[in-house]
């Protein structure tokens, strides 16, 4: 990593292990974007002090400075802007004007922070570039500060615009999605236009997720092409706006949704932007997906448990739904530990009223039918059987039937004088308060401190809607999206840092909050409610073109899930999961003895191979959405061994398929397939493995483990 500086043209070059990324100073004082590509060591090889032509109906007075780093709603300029401010003499134009720099180091990390003056009022702008020594990403976010003696009024804040090389073709990828079938992979051509992606329901998704891939042409896939990614950090509402202009130009921005948008900036205060995630790759989608898994692992996620291993993990909601008590949990786990699960995860149903989703949420205690001791019985039963205990809460939402409810109706999201949307017999909780966000937190360090929990699943099962907060005055009320999401991560935060050891799940429906703002501060997220095994390869590839492919826990249910009520064979069910963090959901009591000794062979045979899954390398051969099968590989960080998952979904006509040629691994090394066959690191990426699929959902999985003796 290199961050430099020519005072003299005053041009800022970025570097990270193999990308490069450049500005410059203009002639009128605004900072223009010159590159963002591959790595260039030479910083006046930018093309600095260049213009575009002049167009059409403009002069020089009139024509604006091309491709701003982060332009204002202001001035001559009509295109996506980053900031929109009412100054408190009903001013609405913004006019930024470049004022310094300052580097910051750290011991894995460096900072350029440029900063951009309003012309009239004392108003400043920080951009913060941030790239990471061994990684290929750059974090982007922006800082507006108000020393005006009134405050302002901020009605967009965006994290950064990105420029795209001009006059090229560019196809946009990016996810889209609902509950049930998230991360869908999306690919589109782009022409004059703006492509706005976005969510309003205060969620980071279902219905899209942000990240975008832009490539030439559309000619790049998993090897090879230039491709450019972006992926905001942030779980609420966002917007994403990919433009070609006029004049050919490519721009991202990306940042906070101003739909419903609003932050009073009083005098001396910052309102900071989240971090807008930037990756080149000259080598296909693959190699962007590697740099954006590769920062997670190194940097982004909480690091005391990033390389640790998931441990294979019991969720007991698909036996008995609400239907449970500690006799029946303890009976449950007994099957669990023998086919060698090492986490028993205790789901919905076990507190309050809890008899059904009508009651409960809210009265975060123990059921004094179901529990008559609490849950410590359970929990030390548990233990004594070798495996870990976790439990379920949905903290932001409430239900009316609930004492929480009946004491303080005033803390759930509403607008007075009108009916309450209720969803999932439900209200949600306005994590915009303090008062709320102190009780979650006090219930949670209780039933945390006070039990031997190690797995706590965070879920929330509806969007916002009423977001009104009329105990505040009417300048501030449109704070409450931004306030909601910043006091949720607060939370998490104070989870892991009080409780560093336990494993925090963020689930929301499924993946409706999917995002890098939750993924740093979680360890585990759910990807989707989906269980269907097929529809999971196309999650699993949308999924993994940005977030790392071990924070995912997939469940294994029963053959014929609510989904598709499609049937599938367990074996299938498991290898499907086992591409990632591997969770059982079956009904135990109901699992004939061949089903019990299946999953007991699979689990073993996964916690051999788990450590290459949840922290090799991913390559993704062959592709769902293409072709009837799958194929993906993970190759061990020392690329000593690999995991290759075969996956077929129906094949026809006595399909003959073609060799599977791996990636990834030395090639003059030996290695060994299955304890069988030995072939060469060249020979297993030119010539490939022989497979074969039969029928509908076949699947396969070879271990290649290189040859300690080699001859």
């Amino acid at each position: 990593m290199k961050i430099l500086i020519d005072d003299e043209k005053k041009i800022f070059l970025l570097q990270t292990e193999h990308t490069s990324y450049g500005m410059q100073v203009g002639r009128t004082g605004k900072l223009l974007h010159l590159y963002w590509g591959k790595r260039i060591d030479r910083i006046r090889d930018l093309p600095y002090d260049e213009q575009l032509v002049l167009y059409p109906f403009e002069d020089e007075e009139r024509k604006p400075e091309n491709n701003q780093e982060y332009t204002p709603s202001g001035g001559y300029y009509f295109d996506e802007s980053c900031l929109k401010i009412t100054y408190a003499d009903g001013c609405r134009d913004t006019k930024l004007f470049y004022e310094g720099y300052q580097l910051e180091k750290e011991k894995d990390s460096m900072s350029l922070r440029i900063t951009l003056k309003e012309v009239l009022y004392p108003v400043y702008v920080h951009l913060v570039y941030t790239v990471y020594e061994g990684l290929d990403v750059i974090d982007r976010s922006a800082v507006i500060e108000n020393l005006d003696t009134s405050p302002i009024q901020l009605e967009n804040a965006k994290s950064a615009s990105c420029y795209l090389p001009r006059g090229k073709k560019y196809r946009l990828s990016h996810m889209s999605g609902k509950w049930a079938g998230e991360h869908i992979l999306e690919r589109r051509m782009l022409t004059q236009s703006k492509v706005v992606l976005e969510t309003r329901n205060g969620e980071s998704g279902p219905d899209s997720c942000p990240w975008v891939a832009l490539d030439e042409n559309g000619s790049a896939d998993e090897e090879k092409g230039r491709v450019w990614a972006a992926s905001l950090h942030w779980s609420g509402n966002w917007r994403s706006i990919v433009e070609l202009d006029k004049l050919d130009q490519v721009r991202i921005t990306m940042g906070i949704n101003e739909f419903d948008f609003g932050w009073e900036l009083k005098s001396g205060e910052q309102f900071e932007t989240p971090v807008c995630s930037i990756v080149y790759s000259e080598n296909g989608f693959g190699e962007s997906s590697r740099r954006f898994h590769r920062y997670q692992r190194e940097w982004l996620i909480p690091q005391n448990k990033a390389k640790s291993i998931r441990k294979v993990m019991y969720n007991s909601w698909e036996v008995f739904g609400f239907d449970i008590d500690e006799g029946q949990q303890m009976k449950l786990a007994e099957i669990a530990a023998d086919i060698g699960v090492e986490l028993f995860v205790m789901d919905d149903g076990w507190f309050g009223e809890r008899d059904n989703d009508k009651a409960g949420l809210g009265d975060w205690y123990p059921s004094k039918s179901k529990f008559p001791n609490g849950l410590k019985p359970l929990i030390d039963k548990v233990n004594q059987l070798g495996m870990e205990f976790g439990i379920w809460v949905e903290p932001e939402m409430v239900n009316p039937l609930s004492s929480l409810y009946r004491k303080h109706p005033e803390w759930v999201l509403h607008c007075p004088g009108k009916e309450i949307t209720e969803k999932r017999n439900q209200y949600v909780l306005n994590f915009a308060r303090e008062d709320v966000v102190a009780f979650v937190w006090d219930f949670l360090y209780k039933l945390l401190s006070e039990n031997n929990i190690q797995y706590l699943k965070w879920d929330m099962n509806r969007h916002l809607c009423e977001v009104s907060w009329p105990e505040v005055p009417l300048a501030e009320q449109r704070e409450i999206w931004t306030r909601y999401v910043t006091n949720l991560w607060g939370i998490f935060d104070k989870i892991q840092k009080t409780f560093p050891d336990v494993i925090l799940e963020n689930c929301s429906s499924g993946g409706c909050r999917t995002d890098f703002g939750m993924l740093s501060r979680s360890d585990l997220v759910n990807t989707s409610d989906n269980v269907d095994p097929l529809d999971n390869l196309k999650i699993f590839e949308g999924f993994t073109q940005v977030f790392l492919p071990k924070l995912s826990g997939r469940v294994v249910t029963v053959n014929r899930n609510e989904i598709n009520m499609r049937s599938a064979p367990l074996s299938y069910r498991l290898d499907v999961c086992m591409m990632q963090t591997l969770v059982i959901g079956n009904n135990l009591f109901l699992c004939t003895q061949q089903e019990l000794q299946l999953l007991r062979e699979k689990i073993t045979y996964y916690k051999e191979i788990r450590e290459v899954v949840q922290n090799g390398e991913l390559y993704r051969l062959i592709s769902s959405y293409e072709n009837p099968y799958m194929a993906v590989e993970y190759v061990k960080q020392d690329q000593t061994e690999a995991i290759l998952f075969l996956l077929g979904q129906s094949m026809q006509f006595r399909q003959i398929l073609p060799r599977i040629r791996l990636k990834g691994l030395k090639e003059d090394w030996l290695y060994q397939i299955n304890e069988d066959k030995i072939i060469s690191g060249s020979g297993l990426e030119e010539i490939g493995i022989d497979i074969a699929l039969t029928g509908d959902m076949d699947s396969q999985v070879y271990r290649i483990i290189r040859m300690q003796n080699e001859r």
